[in-house]
């Protein structure tokens, strides 16, 4: 049986990427860089330093500026994570936690954003342990930040299941030496063919551990 296990957030607890997409795609026009859908959706599960230095992978300088200019311009454009909230989540967690299994979260996602995202859905105080990809040089996929996590958890990686659902998360946990269960995206075609288990719903996780 598994120890615990260790959410994603975005696509996972909120289905938010469709959102940040479009908040994406204004940025982009504002400021003149033509992303064609197909990157957009290449950026799910990425973070928006990985993302800069791919669109501008020569200009530091310029990255820089877009990459600060983003996260203000992000900040004044704020998503109701309430509207878009797993309804399955609650359930979920309270079974793991009746199973006594131990929650922590490892995002991609600015701490400053998770921490909003978990408060407003009033789910925060079932983790104990909360990891940004924002902690680390790079985030996923480098598998980092799940070790990071098994670590601080003082667990091993056979003790661990991994909910994701993006390529690059899955990819971060498997080269972790995790379990992953992948959860299908009701967003975007994404390959989640290298994890562990594919699943329709959070709640299959207590039939996983």
């Amino acid at each position: 049986m598994k120890k615990a296990v260790i959410f994603d957030v975005d696509g996972v607890i909120v289905f938010s990427e469709k959102a940040y997409q479009k908040r994406r795609a204004i940025f982009f026009e504002k400021n003149g860089l033509p992303v064609s859908q197909e990157v957009q959706e290449h950026f799910v599960g990425s973070n928006a330093f990985d993302m800069f230095e791919q669109l501008i992978p020569a200009d530091i300088k310029k990255r820089k500026e877009l990459l600060q200019a983003y996260q203000e311009f992000r900040r004044q454009y704020p998503i109701n994570y309430q509207e878009m909230f797993n309804p399955d989540i609650l359930s979920t967690l309270d079974g793991l936690v009746k199973n006594g299994i131990r929650l922590a979260v490892a995002s991609s996602g600015p701490l400053e954003n998770i921490y909003r995202i978990l408060e407003v859905n009033q789910i925060k105080n079932y983790f104990e342990l909360i990891t940004s990809g924002e902690m680390f040089a790079r985030s996923k996929p480098n598998p980092e930040i799940y070790q990071y996590t098994v670590s601080k958890l003082d667990l091993q990686p056979s003790d661990c299941l991994v909910i994701e659902d993006s390529a690059f998360g899955i990819e971060a946990a498997r080269r972790a030496n995790l379990s992953v269960a992948a959860l299908k995206s009701q967003q975007f075609a994404i390959d989640q063919s290298q994890a562990t288990y594919q699943i329709e719903s959070t709640k299959q996780l207590l039939d996983l551990i």
